[in-house]
């Protein structure tokens, strides 16, 4: 019973702790604390903004609405602004806390209304209840004859040392004479305003808060901020009419928004925030001009409006740069999102929808490639044609004067990814060698529909050999025709391209494979890449029993037991059991936890390819070493295949070094993590049998390698995970069972 009040009084208090700092797109407790602290440097607004928390989330459960976006504090922070902006506008009173509960209420169905309508186009409700709310008490405010405005702000020096006697007043007296500079006072200013809050006290506060929470968020609050200065000052706006209006947090907050939360940070990011920043202050002051009129403030308008209309321009897009893309997992804090990132960009598939592998069984060459110098130009550049040659690098056997001697003619060509047949062309005979058909360029072709705007063609096919129909539906790998020499073709070989509409001739679309085999001294596992003119390439084969031991199930147990030794004394360190389980979270995404810590392991598995994607919790654990040995592993392989990839830097970096790369993580990464993968034996590779790998993490610090650490793992037929890994002077051996 006690145990369960702990957990519930937990709840409880991260609640109201993540209302408040959601209002910078935050969960961290510690910066929830500064801010619950300068709240209350207005003890009216303090006591306003903690009864509409209360009131609000207390609905929220008491309706039954998700218990996450309660815990995270998505349905107190509006009504924490709410209760804010009144608590601050009138004196204390019964009469006043009764109309913050009843604001509070309106806002809190605000917020399930807009969470609603704009979540459908997959929007975020950001301060919209607030304004609405905000608003209708504003204009009602001549006809509230029962409360009082509030006289507080007008005696400072005795509201002070109410707060915090002679102390206070000395404390407030030295940062007014130290802080002298009108740039940082209204930076000041802007940031304590955001929970309205006058003085440069709860700025500096604040800011403080920033950058112990993201040192991300703190330069951007300052990077949004300077670019709006400079703007008031390029076209001749009064800036200082700011330390009066309290308005610039518009400025602040869009930046942080879009350059560190719903936008990976980067480069592309952060010029955006200065392209979109001058829109911002232009509507900061035509709005202020508007609402004048009405003796109201326009309050976060502006920037509601900024982020919401590039956020919904953003979702319109036919093509996704990759160096402007929204957070595809939601972490709440910069550094995290972009680390998780930055490990490697290719690993997330809402990037690339349709995953699509080489139409063809067997090891096939690329004669020609993109931007090839014979065919494959100008609009239509981005094109494979593939062949089969033999040791010797020949492609026909003979003589080569009929199309039957080249070992590619009559292979099988199959579909790329699941689609829908959209036109085939399967009458063109095909051509004696030498000889091209310029009238039916293409020659027998299949164009399937994958997705939205991206479809694959497949050209040059065997006569009378495509075995599907215009409607049908293809799986990944299903029969679509042989490889021939039809069409523009004076040699047999495979076209193959992808592209944004359904039609013969359409112009190509840059679009990498999504897993392939490139063979060299050893076969290397690409994962997202284009293949090159004269590379060989094949279609990993998957191992069915690797498949079944890395298809983690919720519900599932593993238990296994780690022994830590030293390499040089050989005295044991640690010897402990340990358990875990499969469970799933609301987004559904996979994830091991550990019953001893609590730490998690999240994974993803695509089918071909099994990786983690995030590790929370305490790190030198059992299954913190077993996301670093299984960070990443393909399902399908050959033997003496390897695998290469970055395991995002907050994984391996803490301290100073970690706290340095936060400023200008997006910029440059001057720490990075580097981690490989080989397959070494695998029994009969089409059955079941015994799998060993090795992989090794490496740690570098400017380019310069600091730290390895060395995995070998045998995989057994009975799904047993014999792990050992070695670092420095420890020796580390774990045994994982599947239950």
């Amino acid at each position: 019973m006690d145990k369960h009040i702990k957990i519930i009084g937990k709840d409880i208090l991260y609640t109201v702790l993540n209302s408040y700092s959601q209002i910078f797109f935050s969960t961290s407790k510690v910066l929830a604390m500064f801010l619950v602290f300068i709240s209350f440097f207005d003890y009216g607004a303090g006591i306003g903004g903690l009864i509409a928390v209360a009131i609000s989330n207390l609905l929220a459960h008491y309706l039954g609405y998700n218990t996450y976006y309660l815990k995270s504090g998505i349905y107190g922070f509006n009504s924490l602004l709410v209760g804010l902006g009144i608590g601050l506008a009138f004196q204390p009173s019964f009469e006043l806390y009764a109309l913050v509960a009843i604001a509070s209420i309106t806002c809190f169905f605000m917020t399930i209304v807009f969470q609603g309508v704009l979540g459908k186009y997959g929007l975020p409700f950001l301060s919209v209840p607030f304004l609405v709310t905000i608003w209708i008490i504003g204009l009602s405010g001549g006809q509230l004859t029962a409360l009082n405005i509030s006289e507080r702000g007008i005696y400072t020096y005795n509201e002070l040392f109410g707060l915090g006697g002679h102390k206070m007043v000395d404390l407030y007296n030295w940062l007014e004479a130290f802080v002298d500079s009108s740039f940082i006072r209204i930076y000041f200013y802007s940031l304590g305003a955001i929970f309205f809050q006058k003085g440069l006290l709860a700025g500096i506060i604040i800011s403080l808060g920033l950058l112990i929470y993201s040192r991300i968020t703190f330069m951007l609050s300052i990077l949004g901020y300077s670019v709006s200065y400079l703007f008031y000052i390029l076209v001749g706006i009064e800036f200082n009419s700011l330390s009066y209006t309290f308005i610039g947090f518009n400025y602040i907050l869009t930046a942080v928004a879009l350059g560190g939360y719903y936008l990976i940070p980067g480069r592309t990011s952060y010029a955006w925030i200065i392209i979109l920043l001058p829109s911002v202050v232009l509507i900061t002051i035509s709005t202020q001009q508007l609402f004048a009129l009405f003796r109201i403030s326009p309050y976060s308008l502006p920037f509601n409006m900024v982020v919401l209309m590039f956020l919904y321009a953003l979702k319109l897009r036919e093509k996704r740069p990759g160096g402007l893309l929204e957070t595809p997992v939601q972490l709440g804090n910069p550094e995290k999102n972009l680390y998780l990132q930055s490990g490697n960009l290719k690993r997330f598939p809402a990037r690339f929808p349709v995953a699509a592998s080489l139409p063809f069984f067997g090891e096939w060459e690329i004669s020609q490639g993109h931007n090839g110098e014979h065919t494959h130009k100008g609009d239509w550049r981005h094109a494979w044609d593939f062949i089969v040659t033999d040791k010797k690098g020949k492609q026909f056997k003979g003589s080569g004067d009929y199309p039957e001697d080249y070992f590619c003619f009559g292979k099988v060509v199959t579909a790329p990814f699941d689609g829908t047949v959209m036109e085939v062309v399967n009458s063109i005979p095909d051509n004696i060698i030498g000889d091209v058909n310029t009238k039916n360029n293409w020659g027998n072709t299949v164009i399937l529909e994958h997705s939205h705007n991206i479809y694959s063609k497949l050209s040059h096919l065997k006569y009378h050999s495509v075995e599907v129909k215009e409607g049908d539906r293809v799986k990944q790998g299903q029969l679509l025709g042989k490889c021939g020499n039809s069409g523009r073709s004076p040699y047999p070989h495979l076209h193959f391209q992808f592209q944004t509409t359904p039609y013969i001739g359409s112009p190509t679309l840059d679009y990498p494979l999504a897993h392939y085999l490139l063979k060299g001294d050893k076969y290397t596992f690409e994962t997202f890449s284009v293949p090159q003119k004269g590379q060989v390439v094949a279609n990993p084969v998957k191992n069915d029993m690797l498949a079944k031991v890395l298809h983690f199930i919720p519900g599932q147990q593993i238990s296994g037991e780690i022994l830590v030794e030293s390499i040089k004394t050989g005295v044991q360190v640690q010897k402990s059991d340990f358990n875990w389980k499969v469970n799933t979270d609301v987004f559904n995404s996979t994830y091991l936890e550990s019953e001893e810590d609590g730490s998690l392991a999240y994974l993803y598995n695509s089918g071909n390819l099994h990786y983690f994607t995030n590790f929370t919790g305490k790190k030198e654990t059992p299954l913190y070493w077993f996301f670093l040995t299984l960070f990443k592993v393909p399902l399908g392989f050959l033997p003496n295949s390897k695998i290469s990839d970055q395991v995002p830097v907050n994984m391996m970096f803490g301290g100073i070094l970690k706290f340095l790369q936060d400023f200008i993580a997006p910029l440059f990464l001057f720490l990075k993590v580097d981690y490989t993968l080989e397959i070494k034996k695998a029994g009969d590779i089409l059955s079941s049998g015994d799998v060993k790998m090795i992989s090794a993490i490496t740690k570098k610090i400017a380019g310069r390698e600091t730290d390895k650490y060395d995995f070998n793992i045998s995989i057994k037929e009975n799904g047993v995970f014999e792990i050992e890994i070695r670092s420095n002077d420890l020796k580390i051996q774990m045994t994982c069972r599947n239950e």
